[in-house]
This record gives structure tokens, C-alpha cells and sequence, in this order.
């Protein structure tokens, strides 16, 4: 019974590490678009910039989700804590452009970076819980091929 109960927690964090990483990935890949976005908008066409204003809307609280999954997948340390960390600067994003004025609008950029480094190290980290088969598995297949 308890190694049944052990079984069902180790799959639940797998699950939960799993998504984790996918939704790190996700977050990537958006401040990523992000930038893409804002050149549209500053280097092609104006109007463009619209998609960069909004697109933010639809991914800024993955890294809340994170900070949560990361309690239900016993994940800890910075991959735990640098998620806070995107959100307060994805906070600032807005703060930069709405509330901010003088030289402080330019903040923008440079958090624009902070935010690339860190969901790119969250990837980093946490890519191979993406990975279907992990080394125990591997290692017990080849014990039983032996």
C-alpha cells in the first residue's frame, strides 16, 4: 500500500515537473516573440506595435502558475524562486511604460533583457523534465535486456 502511495506521488511530481517545464519553455519562447513584436512594430510598421502591447496579456501569469506547480512538484530552490522574480519584472514592464516618466521609460529594454536570461536559465534547468524517458528508466530497461 505505501509503495503504491509512493508510486502515485513520484508520477503526480513527474506530471507537475513536467508541466512546469513546459509552461518555462512557453514563457521562453514568448519574451522571445516579444522582442520579435516590438522590432515589427519599431522597424516594419507602427501599427504593429498593438501585437506587442497585447501580447504580454496572454502569458504574463505562467510564471505564477509556476511558482505554484513548483510547491506541488517538490521543486525548490531558484527554480522555485526566480519565477517571483519574472512576475515582479513583468510587473515592472508595465510599470515602465504606463506609470514611469523622465529616463525611467527606457527601463523597459533592459528589463526586456532580464527577462530573457532568466525564463531562458528556467528552460535551461528544467529541460530535461521535457525529456519522455529519463536515466532510471533507460538504466532499468537495460538491466532487464541483460
Amino acid at each position: 500500500m505505501e509503495n503504491e502511495k509512493a508510486t502515485i506521488t513520484h508520477t503526480r511530481g513527474r506530471v507537475v515537473r513536467w508541466v512546469y517545464a513546459l509552461l518555462a519553455a512557453v514563457y521562453f519562447v514568448c519574451v522571445i516573440l516579444q522582442v520579435f513584436f516590438a522590432g515589427m512594430g519599431i522597424f516594419v510598421n507602427p501599427d504593429d506595435l498593438q501585437l506587442h502591447r497585447t501580447f504580454a496579456n496572454y502569458f504574463e501569469f505562467g510564471s505564477i502558475i509556476m511558482f505554484l506547480l513548483s510547491f506541488l512538484g517538490s521543486i525548490r530552490g531558484g527554480l522555485r524562486w526566480w519565477t517571483l522574480g519574472l512576475f515582479a519584472l513583468t510587473a515592472l514592464q508595465h510599470m515602465t511604460i504606463q506609470t514611469f516618466t523622465g529616463f525611467l521609460p527606457a527601463f523597459h529594454t533592459v528589463d526586456a533583457l532580464l527577462l530573457f536570461g532568466i525564463s531562458m536559465h528556467l528552460t535551461k534547468r528544467s529541460w530535461p523534465w521535457l525529456m519522455l524517458r529519463t536515466e532510471r528508466r533507460v538504466s532499468e530497461e537495460k538491466g532487464r535486456a541483460l
